[in-house]
């Protein structure tokens, strides 16, 4: 006999595991698609779903948005699944399973395993951890698939029941708190985006530290808040990629609400090239070019004091002159919703959507006083350390998951 023991355990149990064919666990339902030329079959309330309800990395979360009627069932190849099944795709997005806990009906593209006598919460933890090993199971060229034979035949090392239970339940508890702080992280960046239309429309005010409103918003030309205009990077040789000086890239643009310096590649140029070139702490960055017409002039700004930086030829540069405005305050204001909207408009669009300096340079920006926009900046850099903060706990929780994984199964 085949058995394995996990290397972490819960105290109460010490029975070896034993390999089990999926088979021997549980039953099978394959599914189908009614007619969707006849509209009654799909008025009905019954849940059915196809494998683009599945989401990706999440087994317990199923879009249930289509429902059919009893005769649509006798009349096509789908059935009813039991509730507490579990959802598996076999064939057009392999290897994407699901647990769901109503009854429901299933296109072509599931063969469903109902339980009998094993958790069926362990039962998709254990194909989670075994998912590469699953995902081969599917043949073929065009459309990767695999047979309930195959599903049937699948073996798994399996503890008693009060033992899948309880590491199901625990895991349960992880990924609970998964979706609770990935819920925090939307609602945060939701507030956010709030806040900041309401700012820069000026439906919120700021007060001075003794109470007073701040002076009128002024309005200035986008060149004329930088000390030396609009500027265009360096060529990017990539024989010289490797050694040198760090290189703010078009991909570094989208990492993040500044620009990440750790990782930053590197490029070999001449000392007066990049003295030309050279990034200060501040400087804000646009995209020149995008195969989509929103994604030109996408801005991100640089916050390190480091003095080893140059940028891309493929991005635009400007050094805001800190006397009239505070660089954190600009970053935040140029990719709030009036202003993109602008310098989007101003894109040329051939095979790809592009933008020049002088395209944005007289661009009018409604701008308030340098202490206002110091309070609003550290104001909205507040919400990105929580929003960061919560981002590493997913990640953190996330990390701790893998490893129960792990350790947990054989």
């Amino acid at each position: 006999m085949n058995v394995a023991t996990p290397s972490l355990r819960f105290k109460t149990y010490s029975k070896p595991w034993e390999v089990q064919a999926l088979g021997n666990l549980g039953s099978f339902l394959g599914g189908g698609t009614p007619s969707t030329e006849n509209r009654v079959y799909w008025s009905g309330d019954i849940p059915w779903v196809s494998s683009s309800d599945i989401k990706e990395g999440d087994f317990f979360g199923i879009n249930l948005h289509r429902f059919i009627s009893e005769d649509a069932i006798k009349n096509s190849a789908t059935k009813k699944v039991p509730e507490n099944s579990l959802l598996i795709v076999s064939r057009v997005g392999v290897g994407k399973f699901a647990v769901c806990r109503h009854e429901v009906c299933t296109s072509q593209d599931f063969t469903s395993f109902t339980p009998e006598n094993c958790s069926i919460d362990f039962i998709a933890y254990q194909l989670y951890k075994n998912k590469n090993r699953l995902i081969n199971l599917g043949q073929g060229t065009t459309i990767k698939g695999f047979t309930t034979g195959d599903l049937a035949s699948f073996k798994l090392h399996i503890p008693e029941k009060g033992e899948q239970q309880k590491i199901a339940d625990f895991l349960t508890s992880v990924d609970t708190k998964i979706s609770q702080l990935t819920e925090k992280h939307r609602l945060l960046k939701d507030y956010k985006k709030g806040v900041m239309q309401q700012i820069f429309s000026q439906k919120i005010h700021f007060k001075d530290d003794d109470g007073n409103a701040f002076p009128e918003w002024n309005t200035h030309e986008l060149a004329m808040l930088s000390e030396s205009g609009i500027s265009n990077g360096v060529f990017n040789d990539p024989k010289k990629v490797g050694k040198g000086f760090r290189l703010i890239n078009v991909k570094d643009m989208y990492k993040g609400d500044s620009i990440e310096y750790s990782e930053l590649t590197l490029l070999d140029l001449e000392p007066k090239l990049f003295e030309k070139n050279k990034v200060k702490y501040g400087d804000i960055f646009f995209t020149r070019s995008s195969i989509v017409p929103t994604g030109i002039a996408f801005s991100n700004v640089n916050l390190s004091e480091k003095e080893d930086i140059t940028f891309d030829g493929h991005l635009m540069k400007i050094s805001p002159n800190k006397k009239l405005v505070d660089p954190l305050f600009l970053a935040y204001y140029l990719r709030s919703y009036t202003p993109r909207k602008t310098l989007v408009s101003r894109g040329k669009q051939s095979t790809m959507t592009t933008i020049a300096q002088d395209d944005i340079k007289d661009i009018k920006l409604n701008i308030p006083a340098l202490k206002e926009q110091q309070k609003i900046a550290q104001f909205l850099q507040s919400i990105d350390k929580k929003t960061s903060a919560v981002n590493e706990q997913i990640e953190q929780t996330k990390l701790f998951k893998k490893g129960l994984l792990q350790q947990m199964f054989v």
